[in-house]
């Protein structure tokens, strides 16, 4: 009998290890960032690199490539305030390898400062647009739900748009959108699963530096669906 049972749960392991190693196969496979139409839902998994960017280029963009780009104010839901300057600070640095000059939030509000602007207005948007001499206005708006903690799982989570307009008229040139997360700890099958669960969500949640990887993930990916301006001029 013993060597019945032995055998047995011999057997089962080898059925979860097979199941583990398809599952990574299967998680390996999905490892991409799929591009679909502005109109078409964003995807996110938690735990799973499934990813989904939304995107729209508009004709007017290709018929005049923007050489700058002005980082304006970032949007946010009700206690995400947090995520402004990580999304700005993130967009001014990889809109940098898309158009040949950007205007981001450091100088942007300095030059507001100087010609007494209120970026939230639409006529000194116009103003800011011409003392930079840049076309375009990147604006970006974030919502949550942001940081979740729930003892033995924590997740961090923000759902990110970016529009791109022309400083003259307004007329959107580009958008996408985009679910970017990290998760740990799970599902504890045991006390000691609970009691590293705990721990894994716990560390992962008091680590500021996970909402800056999400931010610049999301962005990274967004900002890679628009052309290339630079090599258009």
């Amino acid at each position: 009998m013993i060597r019945i049972t032995s055998a047995r749960m011999n057997g089962f392991l080898l059925l979860k290890i097979v199941a583990v190693l398809a599952i990574g196969f299967v998680v390996a496979g999905c490892a991409r960032t799929n591009y679909v139409g502005y109109d078409k839902e964003t995807v996110s998994v938690p735990g799973l690199p499934m990813r989904t960017v939304a995107v729209q280029v508009d004709d007017a963009y290709f018929s005049d490539f923007p050489d700058c780009t002005i980082i304006m104010p970032t949007r946010t839901a009700a206690g995400l305030e947090y995520f402004k300057p990580l999304v700005e600070e993130a967009l001014g640095y990889h809109m940098t390898r898309k158009v040949a000059r950007v205007v981001g939030r450091t100088e942007r509000d300095l030059r507001a400062r100087q010609a007494s602007l209120e970026v939230g207005r639409i006529e000194d948007r116009k103003v800011l647009a011409e003392a930079t001499e840049c076309k375009t206005l990147l604006y970006s708006r974030v919502v949550g739900p942001g940081h979740t903690y729930l003892v033995v799982w924590s997740q961090v989570q923000i759902g990110l748009e970016v529009v791109m307009l022309r400083a003259t008229d307004g007329h959107v040139l580009w958008k996408a959108r985009h679910i970017a997360d990290r998760s740990d700890g799970g599902l504890p099958l045991s006390p000691i699963g609970i009691v590293v669960a705990t721990y894994s969500s716990s560390q992962f949640s008091s680590d500021r530096e996970i909402a800056e990887s999400v931010v610049d993930d999301a962005v990274r990916r967004i900002v890679r669906s628009l052309p290339n301006a630079r090599t258009y001029r």
